[in-house]
């Protein structure tokens, strides 16, 4: 493997190279054909915590970035404060709010407007959407409050000792399911983990719930996870959603923000398994990589929430349905692409300190992965190469990443 790849989470894509492009904008913001095979995304999220089922409890245990990322550098953005480092910022607490039908007016499939909001760093309040001018109330990182307008630059959000204001739209998330509910949400981290290193179970990881996110929604109707992303991460969410339904395909989401102390439990658990199996660290490491590749031991992306871990599914029958008002067409029969097994002293795999390891994959992969979901090893990498033309590509040049 070179190192003239770029890493994203968990992308399946062999024959769909329009869809490719648009989840390529999740990152990046800039629509470039891209030749892009799968990469499970590794950095992962634990907090276990009783399920409980009334929804404000069970929100005050969903935990918020540990560190956010660093203020963009549009005027209209005035953080107040420093990004809370290496410990679990406030609660992700949505106000309880009764969802209102309003015609749909935005780029999402539903109204922004009654969909939960927090604030991702510490942010003034402004009385307007305009740009500057005076500010009233300053919220911490992790405030929630419920989206009531969308301007130009800012939300109105509705807090919950009912006082309200404006955000600016570059420092806040918003919960993606409130928002494109046609996506298919598996957050399995907050159900049974599916992270493994070549396959074997990661101890204390693999089959464990690591945080509870999935609580009823009020605006939905129904229960759902809690996946907050921030603000312009969901537009281009939405745009590769798109792209993929032309082409009777859907997203599957199984994760977007994590809590940062789960991450690092997993970090640790990763450690101890490498310190343990030669072929567990040897796959960290190969082609001088490290583990901050596969799990991240500091601040990633998604504890900034900029990032999503994604597979496809080919969408057989599609069902219209009416949420407040507003018909979303949802998947109904569906098949998700499917993942190569792990073979252990495969003739043919890459060794690493003692066995060596192949991703199991039909002649056609057209609807494979080459490695499940939530792989932490070097087998989960897939070479990506960026078109010269692309705006990006200046700035991989530079780092010596694309040759």
């Amino acid at each position: 493997m070179q190192k003239n790849a770029l890493l994203f989470g968990g992308i399946a894509c062999f024959s769909v190279a329009a869809l490719i492009a648009g989840l390529v904008a999740l990152y990046v913001g800039f629509n470039c054909n891209a030749e892009i095979g799968s990469i499970p995304d590794s950095t992962t999220s634990v907090i276990s915590e009783p399920e409980l089922d009334d929804q404000d409890s069970i929100n005050e245990k969903v935990q918020l970035p540990a560190q956010n990322p660093s203020p963009q550098s549009e005027a209209n953005t005035e953080p107040v404060e420093q990004p809370v480092a290496k410990e679990d910022a406030p609660t992700f607490q949505p106000p309880s709010t009764t969802p209102f039908v309003v015609e749909n007016n935005g780029v999402f499939e539903l109204p922004i407007e009654g969909s939960h909001g927090v604030a991702l760093i510490g942010l003034k309040v402004h009385p307007g959407d305009g740009a500057g001018g005076e500010y009233g109330q300053v919220v911490s990182a992790g405030t929630p409050f419920t989206i009531l307008v969308d301007g130009e630059r800012r939300v109105l959000g509705r807090f919950k000792d009912g006082t309200t204001g404006w955000l600016d739209k570059n420092s806040v998330m918003v919960n993606l399911p409130d928002i494109i509910p046609s996506i298919i949400y598996k957050n399995s981290n907050a159900e049974a983990s599916l992270m493994r290193n070549l396959g074997m179970e990661i101890e204390g990881v693999t089959g464990q719930l690591l945080y509870e996110s999935k609580v009823y929604n009020e605006k939905l109707g129904r229960k759902e996870f809690i996946i907050p992303v921030q603000y312009h991460t969901a537009e281009k969410i939405m745009e590769a959603q798109k792209i993929a339904k032309d082409q009777n395909l859907s997203i599957i989401l199984y994760e977007g923000f994590r809590p940062y102390s789960s991450k690092t439990a997993v970090a640790s658990a990763m450690r101890v398994m490498a310190g343990k199996n030669p072929d567990t660290k040897a796959s960290l490491q190969k082609d001088g990589f490290s583990m901050d590749f596969y799990i991240s031991t500091g601040v990633s992306n998604h504890q900034q929430g900029a990032a999503v871990d994604v597979s496809l599914a080919q969408v057989t029958e599609w069902q219209d349905e009416s949420i407040n008002g507003n018909v979303v067409s949802m998947p109904k029969l569906y098949e998700e692409f499917r993942y190569g097994k792990i073979s252990t002293d495969a003739e043919d795999g890459v060794k690493f300190a003692g066995h060596q390891y192949r991703p199991s994959l039909p002649d056609d992969t057209t609807y494979w992965m080459p490695t499940p979901m939530h792989e932490l090893s070097y087998l989960a990498g897939t070479l990506t190469k960026i078109p010269r033309e692309c705006p990006l590509r200046k700035g991989w040049d530079e780092s010596g990443w694309v040759s």
